[in-house]
């Protein structure tokens, strides 16, 4: 596998991203500029070539075209193509290597008060790597999401995010051929809830099916989604609702019912939290683009 080094500090700074679905046809025209292009792909797959080097990005994986390279869509894309893109900027450039020439243990030694730089650091990240979709997504919607309604006090935490998701695949790669027990009891945590979606959460009921301490599981999935048991639920109920709000007619109240919200005004709360939206405003917001 093909690895970015990337130095740190100064660390890597969040410009701007967005998310699209790509129709049967669509290809990405050919661009250069002086930022790195992180592509994820969520669903279907994306043709890209950089500086003559071609790339098929499927479902679940993810592609960083450097600053200063000549990008283009070789070739249309087939069927629906989900992507989220993130474009930050960051120097010097990065170095190219390979995954067996990265020393983990390697030991970064402790500033002292006589140090006027920070010590030499590095994150690593893959060039071309696959991504969990339900760990990621989450991360990238609460980018995306303080993006469109970014004031000065948060822009901070953009940046953090920014770092988080970074880092997320750099542990991602990390991970690979080594133990990965509490990344496994995150996803037993996410299908349990996800087939419970219309269910009431009980941290006990998950114990006795799960047969993990509810601490643990909990803990395990905070690790790699950020979220608790009950804000993944909550996450997973109104990303259904969404696509309800989108492509159904379905009423508001059948809705919040459909995704297990028995009470309609705290289904209003929760989906406002989520996307700073009305479930109503936002069904307005989706006519003509569904």
């Amino acid at each position: 596998m093909n690895i970015l080094q990337l130095r740190i500090p100064p660390l890597p700074q969040f410009i701007t991203g967005g998310y699209a679905m790509w129709t049967p046809g669509t290809q990405h025209f050919e661009r250069t500029f002086s930022v790195y292009d992180l592509l994820l792909v969520c669903s279907g797959t994306l043709y890209m070539t950089e500086e003559g080097q071609p790339y098929e990005i499927g479902a679940g994986q993810m592609l960083i075209l450097e600053r200063d390279m000549m990008h283009v869509g070789h070739r249309p894309c087939t069927e629906p193509t989900e992507v989220y893109w993130i474009h930050f900027k960051h120097e010097p450039p990065a170095i190219s290597l390979a995954a067996d020439k990265i020393d983990w243990t390697h030991r970064v030694m402790e500033g002292t008060d006589f140090d006027l730089q920070p010590r030499e650091q590095y994150l690593y990240l893959p060039k071309h790597g696959s991504f969990d979709v339900n760990v990621t997504r989450p991360l990238l919607d609460r980018m995306l999401k303080l993006r469109k309604s970014l004031t000065m006090n948060r822009a901070m935490d953009l940046q953090v995010l920014l770092g988080q998701l970074l880092s997320q695949l750099q542990a991602s790669m990390q991970r690979r051929g080594q133990d990965r027990r509490s990344y496994k009891v995150a996803e037993i945590v996410m299908r349990y809830l996800e087939g419970r979606l219309t269910h009431p959460y009980h941290a006990e009921d998950m114990r006795r099916e799960l047969h993990f301490h509810e601490d643990y599981a909990a803990r395990c999935l905070r690790r790699h989604t950020g979220l608790s048991p009950l804000q993944y639920l909550h996450w997973i109920r109104v990303e259904r609702a969404k696509q309800l709000l989108s492509h159904s007619p379905l009423t508001l109240h059948e809705i919040a019912a459909d995704v297990g919200y028995d009470d309609y005004n705290y289904f209003i709360r929760v989906f406002r939290k989520s996307t700073g939206q009305s479930p109503g405003a936002y069904r307005d917001s989706t006519l003509g683009y569904v």
